[in-house]
């Protein structure tokens, strides 16, 4: 496995990692190489994130030696009610309404929070980091497998709606692995914000048309909501495993305290002495985990709404009461009854690290692969489906309310050891960017795995409480059973299928000599570049 010791930058995408690598051979820093790497997802990975979406970005600040949390998530627009969805009787929303079309989109916080994290920590301009995302969209760029794939699955999302048909689709059919595409609408709206700022995506052209079109077609968000746009800094949550100080995602998302939560109640038993992946190994994983998901996605999600109870969740004192719940050898998950519901969603994550050793592990998404559907007319922009990350029931604590941040699991991550940084990483995958960001990160510091077999090792998903296997798993599954789990293995939906289920996980480790080492996950279309 290389090293490198100028920077590294690591992403799904091959095209994003080489212009975010690009950036800091330019002597931009770790927050100019993310934010051009995100804008080149944007363009070149566009199921998964992009202007029209939002996200959470881990900063860790060498010379002040501290970690400060960025917060640009979307937010429900200001006509939004808890009642807006319309419920069938096994509680499911009426024609899919909070995952496609316009009434599924929430206010847009990715070029806000693109541009605070630059003016705040960067060293570059917005136009520098959008130049490589520009020209990739007015040129083309060719699609990879793993996009591909999502491609083929949204196609019936993107056939809805006349602008994605033409931008995102050839004569009502997927883009193919191998084909190459442009997206020259998309290169025309981000040459207006290069040149005008954030100001066009809130205020001006780009804005006008955004709203057009949401009135046009009854969707929610106006010209006020995007005006009032903006991004937060928060305090991330701070924990310890061991010898290991952990920071990660503060609410609004509950992925920090999930993996804070379960990292404590695993360090009352010793992983390491049965096995990374054995039966024993998984079975006490799946039930932190499923104490995690219960406790902290009940009682979690926008601060400016509520007062989440992160100090217990994540206490250790909390962990000692629910491990004591916990047999060695029969399954004692919770009933999962009062769990909330967690929609799967879609993500893109990267890291990058620069000569100094400032790190962004950076979180982006649509939500769905495509988002809603809906391509803003004029622009070329896919609207996020972020109002499917809402509970649509009333009266619950993540619930629908105008100007609120649903609760997420982005869970950006870094990892100290003797106060420096040495493991920062991240995930794709909806709900299962919690379990496969804790399992890659106990690879590496229990169970001594080197960086690039951490992300690679099968991983577990607890859903409910059924534990789900990845494929190459399924002969621990009769051990589970016999300890009187559910089990499901998944399988592939076909052989050539990328396995996209378990999470895309994308990192970044620093060892003692200084030296960096990166890897992307085999299961998407990643690549990690280093100087």
């Amino acid at each position: 496995m290389s090293s490198f010791k100028r920077g590294l930058v690591v992403s799904a995408n091959q095209l994003a990692s080489k212009a975010g690598a690009n950036t800091l051979k330019r002597d931009g820093n770790a927050v100019d190489a993310a934010i051009t790497t995100a804008h080149v997802l944007g363009v070149a990975s566009p199921a998964f994130s992009g202007l029209g979406g939002g996200g959470f970005a881990l900063i860790w600040l060498a010379r002040e030696e501290k970690a400060v949390f960025v917060d640009f998530r979307e937010k429900a627009p200001a006509a939004a009610r808890e009642d807006m969805y319309r419920l069938t009787a096994s509680g499911k929303v009426l024609r899919n309404e909070n995952a496609v079309g316009y009434k599924a989109v929430a206010v847009p916080g990715a070029v806000s929070g693109h541009q605070a994290l630059l003016e705040n920590y960067g060293t570059l301009g917005l136009r520098e980091t959008l130049e490589e995302a520009t020209r990739i969209a007015r040129r083309g760029f060719p699609v990879q497998r793993a996009l591909a794939y999502t491609w083929k699955l949204g196609t019936k999302k993107l056939r809805r709606f006349k602008e994605s048909r033409a931008t995102y689709l050839r004569r009502g059919r997927p883009i193919r692995e191998g084909d190459k595409i442009a997206l020259p609408s998309l290169a025309n709206t981000l040459t207006r914000i290069s040149r005008e700022g954030t100001h066009e995506f809130y205020r001006g052209v780009v804005a006008r048309r955004i709203v057009e079109d949401m009135t046009a077609n009854k969707g929610l968000i106006t010209a006020r909501d995007l005006e009032a746009y903006e991004s937060s800094v928060r305090q991330p949550l701070h924990g310890k495993y061991k010898d290991f100080e952990i920071i990660s995602a503060p609410p609004p998302s509950s992925g920090g305290a999930i993996i804070l939560e379960s990292l404590n109640i695993l360090e009352h038993f010793p992983l390491k002495s049965y096995g990374n992946n054995s039966p024993q190994a998984l079975h006490f994983l799946a039930e932190a985990l499923a104490r995690g998901y219960m406790n902290c996605r009940a009682t979690i999600s926008d601060p400016a709404f509520s007062n989440p109870p992160t100090e217990r969740l994540t206490s250790k004192t909390f962990a000692e009461e629910l491990a004591s719940t916990i047999s060695p050898t029969i399954c004692s998950i919770p009933a999962p009854d009062s769990t909330p519901l967690m929609a799967a969603s879609n993500t893109s994550h990267l890291v990058a690290v620069d000569a100094d050793h400032n790190i962004v592990s950076l979180t982006e998404s649509l939500e769905c692969y495509f988002g809603s559907g809906v391509t803003a007319a004029g622009t070329g922009i896919l609207l996020n489906d972020t109002m499917h990350d809402f509970e649509p029931r009333p009266q619950m604590t993540n619930s629908v309310a105008p100007g609120k941040i649903p609760m997420s699991s982005m869970s950006p991550t870094i990892v100290l050891k003797g106060g420096r940084p040495i493991l920062a990483l991240g995930a794709a995958g909806g709900p299962r960017i919690v379990s496969s960001t804790l399992e890659t990160l106990l690879n590496v510091i229990e169970f001594g795995l080197e960086l690039q077999d951490a992300l690679a090792e099968p991983r577990v998903h607890i859903n409910g409480a059924q534990i789900q296997l990845e494929e190459r798993l399924k002969a621990t599954a009769r051990e589970l059973r016999k300890m009187g789990h559910s089990v499901e293995v998944k399988r592939r939906k076909g052989r050539n299928a990328p396995s996209l289920y378990f999470g895309g996980v994308h990192a970044a480790q620093l060892s003692e000599s200084n030296s960096l080492i990166g890897a992307a996950d085999p299961r998407r279309d990643g690549l990690a570049v280093g100087l």
